[in-house]
């Protein structure tokens, strides 16, 4: 069997956290010279953003490098003082119109023994988005004070929405062509994410496949082709996703299932859920789900219900139903164990077997 090599995520370097206040800072009709997010050139040449998004859980800080000019003077005596006699920076969120306190590092004495006075210095700052916080356009000011005068230079940052998962997809059916590589698209939405990797592994034997996926042109959309060769594991496959944003990254399994096969036989289906996943001892739940072949119903197939003991490595037998004209199929049971479920069908001469998902039930 193949064995897709894993790639290994590299996690984005974090910024330098910095302790941001929370409470609404109130500029001075001196402090604000414009309404408008634009900077005051002879303060401040520009300020740019390491990665803004919306955090999964608590916070994240982005930080921020402002360019100020002149930030010293030469004194009479050819000694450097300080012309930036003040420095501080605030932080604007989406839809509102209140400023809050961001931290920001203060420009350092003037350098002893330099003949001229430096043109501009780099500077560090940070402020704090979370969880709760509504992405879009944010603002960051800086207000600089020469003497007794104060002006403030604004910069507008896109703030990312946090991590979604909408939905994804693999090909299926896979047929694979002996001699052949056979191409499988993968596709992927999910919302505010820096990178997708999806996992393929077979649900039968020891043979997965890493891929990692291209944002599209269309926002939220990622999505790779990658080639499956004819020694590839056949029957029923899974989906998994590994997303990151930043330092942050959300794992969803079962994305989709699919089958590879080799076309000798038609494609069998079997989807399963339970009507409760929790349950008191001696209450009754629903165990359901639809069969299919060739993506049509699967009209009048036996399905087994089988389970797996939590703790235990073996499924065993329960139950069998028959699907009807539909394809549908359901039992009412009355569990009596924390327990997996599962339901499968059997193969033939023309139909191969199917094998869903599990389903947890935690009797209580």
């Amino acid at each position: 069997m193949r064995k897709g090599i894993r790639l290994l995520l590299a996690t984005a370097a974090g910024i330098a956290a910095f302790a941001t206040g929370t409470t609404p800072a109130l500029a001075t009709q001196a402090e604000v010279a414009t309404a408008a997010c634009a900077l005051t050139a002879t303060d401040v040449t520009g300020i740019t953003f390491d990665d803004a998004y919306v955090p999964l859980k608590g916070h994240a800080t982005v930080g921020f490098e402002a360019t100020v000019r002149n930030p010293y003077v030469t004194g009479g005596d050819g000694r450097l003082g300080r012309q930036v006699t003040g420095l501080r920076a605030q932080f604007q969120k989406a839809g509102e119109t209140t400023w809050y306190g961001a931290s920001i590092g203060q420009i350092p004495g003037p350098p002893a023994g330099t003949p001229a006075a430096p043109a501009d210095i780099k500077v560090r700052g940070g402020f704090r988005v979370a969880k709760g916080d509504r992405d879009g356009t944010w603002r960051v000011r800086l207000l600089i004070t020469r003497g007794v005068q104060t002006h403030g230079s604004c910069a507008e940052v896109a703030v990312a929405p946090r991590l979604t998962y909408i939905d994804a997809s693999v090909t299926d059916p896979i047929v694979l062509v002996p001699g052949k590589e056979t191409e499988v698209n993968i596709r992927a939405n999910v919302i505010g994410a820096s990178s997708v990797t999806a996992h393929l592994l077979s649900e039968d034997a020891d043979d997965s496949v890493d891929v990692k996926l291209s944002e599209s042109e269309t926002a939220g959309l990622w999505q790779r082709k990658t080639w499956f060769g004819d020694d590839y594991a056949k029957g029923a496959w899974t989906l998994e996703l590994t997303v990151t944003r930043g330092k942050e990254s959300a794992r969803f399994g079962r994305a989709d299932r699919f089958w590879v096969g080799t076309g000798s036989k038609a494609r069998a289906k079997v989807s399963f859920d339970v009507s409760a996943h929790r349950v008191r001892e001696g209450r009754k739940i629903r165990l359901y789900g639809r069969a299919y072949r060739n993506g049509s119903a699967y009209s009048g197939k036996k399905v087994g219900l089988y389970y797996k003991k939590k703790g235990s490595s073996s499924w065993r037998f329960a139950y069998s139903v028959q699907a009807n004209r539909s394809g549908r199929f359901g039992k009412t049971v009355q569990p009596r164990h924390d327990a997996y479920w599962r339901a499968q069908t059997s193969g033939t001469g023309k139909t191969a077997k199917a094998r869903s998902g599990y389903e947890f039930v935690d009797v209580r």
